[in-house]
Parts: C-alpha cells; sequence; structure tokens
C-alpha cells in the first residue's frame, strides 16, 4: 500500500463507500438505518412509471466524445428480441429514457454497445482484431415501476 499517497487512499476508501451504500436499501442510507434491520421493501408503484436510461464513457480518450450506437433487446422465449436502437449523444448519454411507462416489462434484457463502430468513427488505432466490437450486457428488470439507469465504462 503507497502510505505517501492519501490521495488515492481516500479515493479508494471513499469508492467503497459508496458502492457499498448503493448496495444499502435508499432509506436505511438516508437515515442510517443498519441494512438489517431496514424494513422490507414498499410494494411495487403503478405500472408504466418506470424508465431505464443509459450512459456510456469512453476512458480511453476520458469522455465519451462521439455517438455509441446501442440495440436494446428483450428476452423473448430463448432469443433476444429487438425493442429499440440508439445513439448516445455526445456526452454519451441517451437523449432521455432509452424506454418507459408501459414499454418497460419485467423480464431479462440486453443492451449491445457498438465500441468497435464507435473508435472507428473518431479514426482511434486499433489492433486487429479488435479487443472489443460488439459488447452485449444482460441485466434484468424486476420492477418495471423503477428508475433503472445502465452506466458503462469502456475503452478499447
Amino acid at each position: 500500500m503507497d502510505h505517501e499517497n492519501p490521495g488515492r487512499r481516500q479515493f479508494l476508501a471513499g469508492s467503497l463507500a459508496l458502492g457499498t451504500a448503493s448496495l444499502l436499501p435508499a432509506r436505511a442510507v438516508a437515515d442510517g438505518t443498519p441494512a438489517a434491520a431496514a424494513p422490507a421493501p414498499a410494494a411495487p408503484a403503478a405500472a408504466g412509471s418506470g424508465r431505464l436510461t443509459f450512459h456510456a464513457i469512453d476512458t480511453h480518450h476520458g469522455s465519451t466524445i462521439g455517438a455509441l450506437r446501442v440495440e436494446l433487446r428483450r428476452l423473448q422465449g430463448e432469443h433476444y428480441e429487438p425493442v429499440k436502437v440508439f445513439d448516445t449523444v455526445k456526452n454519451g448519454r441517451s437523449d432521455g429514457a432509452v424506454i418507459e411507462g408501459d414499454a418497460l416489462t419485467a423480464g431479462l434484457y440486453e443492451a449491445v454497445m457498438h465500441v468497435d463502430e464507435y473508435f472507428a468513427a473518431l479514426g482511434t488505432q486499433l489492433p486487429s482484431p479488435s479487443f472489443l466490437s460488439k459488447v452485449p450486457l444482460r441485466f434484468g428488470i424486476h420492477d418495471p415501476s423503477q428508475r433503472y439507469h445502465l452506466a458503462v465504462l469502456f475503452n478499447p
């Protein structure tokens, strides 16, 4: 451990604290209640009030500086079926909700990021074959009345 760099240790400790806090129920974090004593989650809110947003950060360039094409798919039976194709805006975020309201249903999804096309459009020199090309991220929506945010870091 680097004892001469308290800035790094503080950053790591803060990151660990934030990561741990994200696993606790929201009320436990807000009022300091220990996780074991936190009440059970409330019943789901009204259907159709949830949403999914997306944010991708290019760690090679320091921020997402171009559009990243993403295909959102939902598992239907044994196959992922297309739901929506979108491009992130220049800051790497979806332009509003990717999917929301009644269109957001419980189930398994995947977001396929076209990082190879993103880096090619920027003229980034990549090895052949490139380390990453189409990157699928699989996730589940258990309560479509909630808000979900898919945040991703990527590089070549």
